[in-house]
């Protein structure tokens, strides 16, 4: 008799997108079928994030002021209906190996009010549960009325493509084949 072992992408438990004002902010609980050590990889590959985002246009390391801290320089394009901006800025990631990294824009080398990003990875069965948070206040205007609405979908959007991209990337690093996108997969759990 044999077992199942189809894999699925990634698995969404939550994923919230809230707003406070001009700040927003996404919550993302989500299993990813690919083992902890390559997502963390990933994660850290500071020089190709933009293959795990659609808004990063570019994105590399600049220095390493010590092991476990990285300046990471990234330029990123957001719009809102024809209004775009492109966002540079320079980050601060503290690195908590093997499962914690957190992200800051530093304000005075940045174009955004405030960039925060904290991530961490749990080994589970045999894939990785990703708690991701990302902080945003954007400096740039964003349209009243149906403007919030279309910031909260986009960082939605962006968020899943994103962990299905890290998912799809730590797969490919683990040499395993491609996660199956089958909709026999459990279904997201979003607000």
């Amino acid at each position: 008799m044999g077992v199942c072992t189809r894999a699925y992408a990634a698995q969404f438990h939550a994923l919230e997108i809230s707003r406070d004002g001009d700040i927003y902010r996404l919550s993302a609980d989500v299993y990813l079928d690919a083992p902890l050590p390559q997502v963390y990889r990933v994660l850290t590959d500071y020089n190709h994030l933009t293959r795990i985002s659609r808004v990063i246009r570019r994105s590399r390391l600049l220095e390493r002021p010590d092991a476990h801290t990285a300046l990471v320089y990234m330029e990123s394009r957001a719009c809102v209906l024809f209004f775009c901006h492109t966002i540079k800025e320079i980050q601060k990631v503290t690195e908590s190996p093997p499962g914690t990294l957190t992200a800051a824009a530093i304000p005075e080398l940045s174009n955004v009010k405030h960039d925060e990003s904290d991530w961490h990875l749990q080994a589970e069965g045999r894939g990785t549960r990703m708690q991701w948070t990302l902080t945003i206040e954007p400096e740039f205007w964003i349209p009243p009325l149906i403007g919030p609405a279309l910031v909260k979908s986009q960082l939605r959007a962006e968020g899943e493509f994103s962990a299905r991209g890290i998912e799809k990337l730590a797969r490919e690093r683990a040499h395993l084949p491609p996660a199956s996108t089958s909709t026999h997969a459990p279904a997201a759990q979003t607000r």
